[in-house]
This record gives structure tokens, C-alpha cells and sequence, in this order.
């Protein structure tokens, strides 16, 4: 599918065979504006270091972040526009409550009003995707998706010769320092980011967009061939967890298809072992691996071309985060610690305790404490609901594995294409007929 075409079966007005009706001219319009949305997050993340080097050399810093306030725009349109169907305002109202809720823990909790608002900032496109879930319009947003595997594959490849402009060039923006694109090193080799701002997310973007692309391929050997092309490009980021999930791909499709071969009883048993089994790395992985961390490492991490990124998460990252929680604290171990107190939103007030969380567990643990768990079992049931449905379903739910393959060693949250396939995962979709609210009387 060529870029234009993609574009145009996002964008269409005409509604795509089981999306939700839309009730109203403003719900039609939230709808499109989500997409919009949705779509402007994408690629403003694929080309996100070439927009942060360029935007600032004319005086356009703040356009590099307006996809945040269509996204707020369009959520409100969505919120006034679906309250009156009894069916999509529950799940709104639910999300709505929890935000609520989390947002007044955290101020409760000492976090500072610039960390709460960073928080929901980086919440945004999480939202935005849970949204378009909810109406049923995320294969729209998928289909976004599939252009992104060639450009930021590309971007990767073309940066083993070439050196970008953009890589370690500064911006200001609300008077602080930000780097466009990060320049680093693993294991002596450069971590190449493409057009992007880091290497994780170069990766992050080939390994889903790929999965993306993979559903709209018919002939073997070009997804084969895309396959291979990518685990390349991967293997150049030195990302090690999306390279994993990459690599596991091919026998992750041999399963979801044995998987969908099978009865309905064996077909519900299977995926939920299938993705039980990835929710456990997720979340009990981290916790396994500091405990016998220093048996695995007894070197600890290594320096210059011997330092092991996995091994600094394991001994130093996911430790730290985890005493973050005060462990006399019964409040914090069921609420966490609050919006903005981990990741990005810590430079604002904390930059000396600055954790990335480098795991989907680890994040939400400390955000959200032992209420987290919703969180995977929301995932588990979304699994369930695509191994369950048609042919977007295998998709959908490769999809799922291949974010949890991401989140076992990597920022999900602040990333915007896992923490899209996240919503995808934890979304209620709104069924295909029409609510009471919407019936002819």
C-alpha cells in the first residue's frame, strides 16, 4: 500500500465496515479529529528528531508538540459527543474517574504541579488510541502505522553511513535544554536512531509497524523479506528487547496460527497461556531478575565496549525504581507513588533520581502501586478478545505480544506506538449496533 493510499483509507469520511455509528455531527467530527490525532502522534514520532532540529531554526519549537493539543481537542469532542450513549459512557466515565482519582493521589503524594502535567501530557496519546479503540476506528490508526516500518527502517539503515544533523542538537524549549536526538553508545557500537530521537524508539516503531504491515502483505516472501530487512535495521539501534520480539516473530505467528486452528475451547485455553506467559515476563520478570541479579552479574555491568545495558537495568534501574516505593508506606504500595514520579516528568523537580522505569511493570508499579494490576488484566482480556476475532484479530493480537516483548525491558509509556498498542489492548470497543440512545423510538 503506497503512502497516498494509506492516507486516504485513514482519512476517509465515509465510516469503514464495523466502526460504531456516530450519533451527531460533533460525534463524526471527534472521530476524525481523534484520527487526525492519532496520526499526527505517529508521525511526528517517526521523523521526531528532524522535526526538533528543524522546527527550532525557524522559531516553530512549539508546532514539534501540537499534536498534544489537537489530541485534547479532540478527547473533549469525544467526551461531549458520547456521553448521552450508555454504552461508550461507562467505559469514559471509568477512565475519567481513575485519571481523577490518580491525579489527586498524586498531588496528595508531594508529586509538583509541572510533574502531574508532564504525566498527562505523555498520557495523552494513550488516550487518544483508547478512544479510537472504543469507536472501533483503531484499524484506521493501524493502517497509519504501515508506512512507518519503510521510513524509519530507511532512516536506520541510511544512518550506518550517514551522520544526521539532528544527532545531539540542542532546542529550548520553556527554558530548558532538550537534545533533538540522542547520540550514545552500547556495546562500543553506536545506537543508531534514524530519523527518530532515540534508538529504543527506531525500534519500537520497525517492530509494530511491521507487525502492521505484515497483515496487508499477502505474498510470503515480501513479508519475509521486510522481516529480515528490519531485524537488520534493529540489530543497528542495539535495542536488545524489541530485537528479541522481532526475532521471535516467526515462531509467535506459527502459534497464533495453530492457536486459531484449533476449537473454541482450546483456541481461549492457548491464547490465554500464550498470553499469560508474556504478562508474567512483564511483571514478575523484573522482580526474578533483581533477586538473583548479582548471581547473573557478578561483574556487575561492565564499561566501554563490555558495558551491558540489561545488566545496569537489572542491578541499578529496576532496584532504584522499586525502593522509589516506601516500603512502610501501605499507600504507596496500593496507589504507587503517583503521576510524574517516574521517567521524564522526574527532571523537572528530581533530575538527581531521575529512573526510566525501563520495564511496563516497573512504570506502572511506581505510578500506580499494586492498582497496576488492572492494568494487566485488562491486556489479558484484550488478548482474549482478538485471538476471538476475525483476521485483524491475529493481527491485533501480535500486536499485544509484540508491545509486551517491548515492555520487558523498555519505557513503554513514554514511547508513542507501544503506548498505543497498550490502549489497544486494555480498550472496551463499543459493540457494532447502536445503543438505546441512537434507536429510531
Amino acid at each position: 500500500m503506497t503512502l497516498a493510499a494509506s492516507f486516504r483509507e485513514t482519512f476517509s469520511l465515509k465510516p469503514h465496515a464495523g466502526e460504531a455509528r456516530t450519533s451527531s455531527a460533533l460525534d463524526e467530527f471527534a472521530g476524525l479529529a481523534l484520527i487526525v490525532s492519532a496520526t499526527a502522534y505517529l508521525y511526528f514520532d517517526a521523523f521526531g528528531g528532524v522535526i526538533r532540529f528543524a522546527l527550532p531554526a525557524v522559531g516553530l519549537t512549539m508546532l514539534a508538540y501540537s499534536p498534544a493539543g489537537i489530541a485534547i481537542i479532540a478527547l473533549l469532542c469525544h467526551f461531549v459527543a458520547r456521553l448521552g450513549d450508555t454504552e461508550s459512557a461507562a467505559p469514559m466515565l471509568a477512565t475519567l474517574a481513575f485519571a481523577l482519582i490518580a491525579i489527586g493521589l498524586s498531588f496528595a503524594l508531594g508529586r509538583s504541579l509541572g510533574e502531574v502535567g508532564f504525566a498527562l501530557y505523555i498520557w495523552l496519546s494513550f488516550l487518544v488510541a483508547l478512544a479510537i479503540t472504543q469507536r472501533r476506528m483503531h484499524d484506521r490508526l493501524v493502517g497509519a502505522m504501515m508506512p512507518i516500518f519503510f521510513i524509519a527502517t530507511a532512516g536506520v539503515l541510511l544512518n550506518i553511513v550517514v551522520r544526521y544533523p539532528w544527532v545531539d542538537a540542542s532546542y529550548e524549549v520553556l527554558g530548558r535544554q532538550m537534545v533533538a536526538a540522542r547520540n550514545w553508545e552500547a556495546y562500543g557500537m553506536p545506537r543508531l536512531s534514524g530519523f527518530t530521537r532515540a534508538s529504543y524508539t527506531a525500534a519500537a516503531q520497525i517492530l509494530i509497524c511491521y507487525v502492521a504491515l505484515e497483515h496487508r502483505t499477502k505474498s510470503l516472501a515480501w513479508r519475509a523479506g521486510f522481516w529480515a530487512v528490519g531485524l537488520v535495521a534493529i540489530y543497528y539501534t542495539t535495542s536488545k528487547s524489541p530485537m528479541l520480539a522481532m526475532a521471535l516473530l516467526p515462531l509467535t505467528y506459527f502459534l497464533v496460527g495453530r492457536i486459531r486452528d484449533s476449537g473454541a475451547a482450546r483456541r481461549r485455553w492457548a491464547a490465554s497461556a500464550l498470553m499469560a506467559f508474556w504478562l508474567l515476563l512483564v511483571f514478575a520478570g523484573p522482580f526474578l531478575a533483581m533477586t538473583y541479579g548479582p548471581q547473573l552479574y557478578p561483574a556487575g555491568t561492565g564499561v566501554g565496549a563490555d558495558y551491558s545495558s540489561f545488566a545496569d537495568r537489572v542491578l541499578n534501574t529496576w532496584p532504584n525504581a522499586i525502593a522509589m516505593i516506601d516500603r512502610y508506606d501501605p499507600v504507596q504500595w496500593v496507589f504507587g507513588r503517583g503521576l510524574g514520579s517516574i521517567g521524564s516528568p522526574q527532571q523537572l523537580s528530581h533530575p538527581d533520581s531521575y529512573n526510566p522505569g525501563d520495564n511496563l511493570a516497573i512504570y506502572l508499579f511506581v505510578t500506580f502501586g499494586l492498582a497496576s494490576l488492572v492494568f494487566g488484566v485488562l491486556m489479558f482480556r484484550g488478548g482474549q478478545r482478538a485471538i476471538a476475532a476475525g483476521s485483524r484479530g491475529r493481527r491485533d493480537f501480535v500486536l499485544i505480544i509484540a508491545m509486551l516483548g517491548i515492555g520487558t525491558a523498555a519505557n513503554v509509556i513514554e514511547s508513542i506506538l507501544p503506548s498505543m498498542i497498550l490502549a489497544i489492548a486494555c480498550a472496551r470497543p463499543r459493540s457494532r449496533r447502536p445503543s438505546r440512545s441512537e434507536r429510531p423510538a
